[in-house]
């Protein structure tokens, strides 16, 4: 299977930037997802990030068919990833699968991220705060089970198992992301710049 660059495009909106990052997958199809696919504004404002996944059905002929199956835990992600999904749709090209076989089922993967410096003017008070303690088992456990096609959550599964030594369930998690990403037609990030340029109040 050859090898594509990976496309990289700035998308500006009013007040807020975004940057779709592609990570694989036919650099037309990618094209058209970076040009179209958006983070939505009310999900920057509640600072949401994650992961969306399409299982897409192709028939013989390589054009997909049906409605796709979506896995995520975020409502406005998932309809976002669905407007755009039907725009990419309507210009599909058998060209976008690179080779893989047709009439197989496979996946679309997007990953919503949140820039860390999109907040223009830092509020102060914010250093005095004590960090919560994070499970992060349980966020992963949490997110897999939500979305349970995303091979990058299994692979950070995987890496966290192998940290606290479970070497047989990392081994695990590293073998079934290995195989998701073998059924995935690309894999966008998509990465969100702070939900508004005013300060917040103090």
């Amino acid at each position: 299977m050859k090898k594509l660059t990976s496309l990289f495009l700035i998308l500006f909106f009013v007040g807020v930037g975004a940057m779709a990052q592609n990570s694989s997958g036919p650099a037309a199809m990618n094209q058209m997802l970076s040009k179209n696919v958006k983070y939505p504004a009310e999900v920057r404002a509640e600072n949401k990030s994650g992961f969306v996944t399409l299982s897409i059905s192709i028939d013989d002929s390589g054009y997909p068919m049906g409605e796709p199956t979506v896995y995520s835990s975020h409502e406005k992600l998932s309809e976002e990833i669905l407007r755009t999904y039907a725009l990419v749709k309507e210009k599909w090209d058998p060209s976008f699968l690179d080779g893989k076989k047709t009439g197989e089922d496979y996946l679309m993967t997007f990953e919503f991220r949140l820039s860390q410096g999109g907040e223009f003017i830092k509020n102060p008070l914010t250093k005095y705060k004590t960090p919560e303690k994070v499970d992060h088992l349980a966020a992963l456990n949490k997110a897999i089970e939500e979305n349970p096609y995303s091979s990058k959550l299994y692979h950070e599964r995987g890496e966290y198992y192998q940290m606290i030594g479970e070497n047989w369930l990392s081994k695990l998690d590293f073998n079934q992301s290995s195989f998701l990403k073998n059924q995935e037609i690309t894999h966008v990030v998509i990465v969100g710049y702070g939900a508004s340029n005013h300060p917040k109040s103090l």
